[in-house]
């Protein structure tokens, strides 16, 4: 998932360089960029509230397993 995130962030500054180099920013330039922006901190954001439910399920995880294990000593 990184590669993509950097392939497409790699993609976006390219497509604005070039943009801004030849003719200026535009409209519609301006939307695809800020697009593809928002997509990625949006996708950033709900894989990061994704990852911390997994590791809240897994600290819930280790307390139950602890607790078997005390009462099983």
């Amino acid at each position: 998932m990184l590669a993509i995130r950097l392939y497409i962030s790699a993609l976006t500054i390219f497509f604005l360089l070039l943009v801004m180099a030849h003719r200026g920013l535009g409209i519609l330039e301006a939307v695809v960029v800020t697009c593809a922006i928002l997509y990625l901190i949006l996708d950033v954001r709900a894989e990061l509230q994704e990852l911390k439910s997994e590791l809240s399920m897994l600290n819930d995880l280790e307390q139950h397993v602890s607790k078997v294990l005390g009462l099983n000593s």
